[in-house]
């Protein structure tokens, strides 16, 4: 490869990182004044927080289970909303838009706010165009779980940017 080849590629690289991109999948970790952390507000068996569970451990974070934890994070709601989006010539709903709003907080120590973001919010149109009901049901939860996983990721990038 020739340098100036590398150079720029070195450039583009550092650019990027610069502006906030972070290429699908990366690990952002939240600072180690927040380990370890607790999660509550929501049941631990609910499908949301085990995939934050399961995220936060891939970040390398350590989860207060048994220990004093330093921080905090409450869910304070996960909401979910459904709403017709289209209809084909019989009148029948063929498009779903489905809203997802989480809204959480951080507390340091627990019990004192820090950070009180604004709710993330996940838009998806779904078209559901009949076919087999089992084949459709998973669908809907696999999509779900995409969901989960994106809203889990915004929320881990937001901790790493907390003060």
């Amino acid at each position: 490869m020739k340098p100036g080849r590398l150079i720029r590629l070195v450039l583009l690289a550092v650019w990027l990182t610069g502006c906030g991109f972070h290429p699908r999948g990366a690990v952002v970790a939240p600072s180690a004044a927040l380990q370890p952390l607790q999660l509550s507000g929501l049941a631990a068996a609910h499908p949301f927080m085990r995939v934050l569970r399961r995220q936060l451990t891939e970040a390398g974070v350590q989860l207060a289970e048994s220990q004093p934890a330093a921080a905090r994070v409450r869910i304070i709601d996960l909401d979910r909303k459904r709403r017709v989006f289209s209809v084909n010539a019989n009148n029948k709903a063929v498009e779903y838009e489905f809203v997802y709003r989480l809204r959480w907080r951080l507390e340091k120590p627990p019990g004192t706010v820090v950070l009180r973001p604004e709710p993330l919010v996940e838009r998806r149109i779904v078209y559901e165009p009949g076919g087999e009901l089992l084949g459709r049901v998973r669908e809907a939860e696999l999509r779900q779980e995409d969901v989960y996983a994106d809203l889990a990721a915004r929320l881990i990038r937001q901790l790493a940017a907390a003060p």
